[in-house]
């Protein structure tokens, strides 16, 4: 008999927030499989694919799936990112709990990515602000972002599709993303983006570099106007 089924916890729970209902997902660097498993099981989503480049992580995910019951929807792929799937794997992608830069390497090579139906939920946990620029330039804008607090940090959440060249991006995206004010955890966020720019700020002044200090210190202020 199959397990109760578990709680995400606060990271994963913003991504599948981000899913479409009634989408097939893709889960890269599943790791447990934990993700793939709730959105089948809570109905979510029709079938999914837990994929991660190593066996161990995909193993554990396989007995998850069988200890919670995930059925025949639940497919197990080993794949070094997103190399072994294709268009037909699935209509939404999420990667979760990776690099930015990681990410973005892994979105830039996939040429079927580019595709305005298909979804890409993305939860960085570094180079954020990289990311959401670098996919601005491949053409990838976000939809939709979200916040939240998971072992008393501040992380975000955001989904992008193709959608072609963006024109000019506003000042803040880099580092907010779409992320909407007025929330205790997007707050949080938002102090977190401040500390890491008034310490490059700090650093670019030291350096002697003013036209970039005073640059990094209008982000700043601009940010804290808009979000604290």
């Amino acid at each position: 008999m199959a397990r109760p089924l578990f709680t995400l916890s606060p990271r994963l729970t913003l991504c599948a927030q981000l899913t479409r209902p009634g989408a097939s997902v893709a889960d890269i660097g599943t790791d447990h499989g934990y993700l793939p498993i709730w959105l089948l099981k809570t109905g979510r989503c029709p079938r999914a694919v837990a994929a991660d480049i190593n066996e161990g992580p995909l193993g554990a995910a396989r007995a998850n799936g069988a200890r919670y019951g995930a059925g025949e929807g639940l497919r197990f792929l080993l794949s070094d990112g997103l190399r072994a799937l294709g268009p037909e794997d699935a209509e939404d992608i999420v990667i979760a709990g990776m690099g930015g830069e990681l990410m973005l390497r892994m979105i830039g090579e996939t040429p079927w990515l580019r595709d305005p139906g298909k979804r890409l939920i993305l939860q960085p946990m570094s180079w954020a602000p990289q990311l959401r620029q670098g996919l601005w330039g491949l053409g990838f804008p976000i939809i939709e972002e979200r916040a939240c607090v998971d072992g008393g940090r501040a992380y975000s959440a955001f989904s992008v599709s193709f959608g072609g060249e963006q024109g000019e991006m506003p000042p803040l995206y880099p580092y907010m993303g779409r992320l909407e004010p007025g929330s205790p955890e997007v707050r949080l966020y938002a102090q977190k983006q401040a500390r890491i720019l008034e310490n490059q700020r700090k650093g670019a002044a030291h350096r002697g570099e003013t036209a970039r200090a005073q640059s990094l210190g209008d982000v700043i202020q601009a940010l804290e106007n808009t979000y604290l």
